[in-house]
């Protein structure tokens, strides 16, 4: 399958839909094949060509094996262009921007690290679930869902994740399981709550909307302590102290 340089950007693949399941209701996981070689990281992500649709929608990279050439994404039905991917065939053919952001930074020294998501979040904990527990420290995962009936993912991280466990405030639940680092993924509120709340070190992947998803059209910035961040590219993980807090800024705390 070819690849195409975008303006020294991370190279256009052609992929091709290997798998298209259910997850839940509103989520389906897909498995394309073809280079992945660009994936480095857990919580990097891919920008996918939508048929008919001139913006391409960006997707976590869920797992990925850069050997075997293949990466899953977490499809969520959130408009017609998530609808159109999600009614794809195996067989049909993608044109994927790989490699895209900044991933999380792994760290296989702490005994006890724990996997935060929110909703759909946990696409990229998948991943890093993986290659923690190669390194010898499984985690424990909490995936929140506000509703019983939304829950959707523990099976994903079967095999590599010491617990799994559905919250309804994952924030709270967090604060009572034991941990000594935190990997997080989730809306831009429930990021920037959880930098305030956790007095430990953690790591946050924000799930944002995006435009281009290099960098261009600013459309996924967020305010940091060194002033506007582009999730797409300075992310979409940022260390928590990196967070603007206003109580940190004020010495309130």
């Amino acid at each position: 399958m070819r690849n195409e340089k975008l303006e020294g950007r991370s190279p256009a693949v052609r992929m091709r839909l290997a798998e298209n399941r259910a997850l839940s209701e509103k989520a389906r996981l897909l498995r394309l094949t073809g280079d992945v070689s660009a994936v480095r990281a857990p919580g990097q992500f891919v920008m996918v060509s939508v048929p008919g649709k001139f913006l391409r929608r960006p997707f976590s990279v869920c797992d990925w094996d850069a050997e075997e050439g293949w990466l899953t994404l977490v499809v969520e039905h959130a408009g017609e262009g998530t609808g159109l991917l999600q009614a794809l065939e195996p067989g049909a053919e993608l044109e994927v921007l790989t490699g895209l952001g900044k991933g999380f930074a792994l760290r296989t020294g702490r005994k006890a690290p724990v996997l935060v998501a929110g909703g759909s979040g946990l696409s990229p904990l998948v991943g890093l679930a993986r290659r923690l527990a190669e390194a010898g420290c499984a985690p424990k995962v909490l995936l929140g869902f506000r509703e019983e009936r939304e829950r959707f993912g523990a099976e994903l991280f079967e095999g590599v994740a010491a617990e799994v466990r559905y919250a309804a405030d994952v924030l709270e639940a967090l604060e009572e399981t034991e941990h000594d680092t935190v990997y997080a993924c989730g809306s831009r509120a429930m990021m920037e709550e959880l930098s305030r709340r956790e007095p430990g070190e953690a790591q946050l992947a924000f799930d944002v909307r995006m435009g281009c998803g290099f960098g261009a059209c600013m459309g996924c910035a967020i305010r940091t302590r060194d002033g506007m961040k582009r999730v797409c590219t300075d992310g979409p993980v940022f260390e928590k102290w990196e967070m603007f807090n206003e109580k940190w800024e004020t010495g309130k705390c």
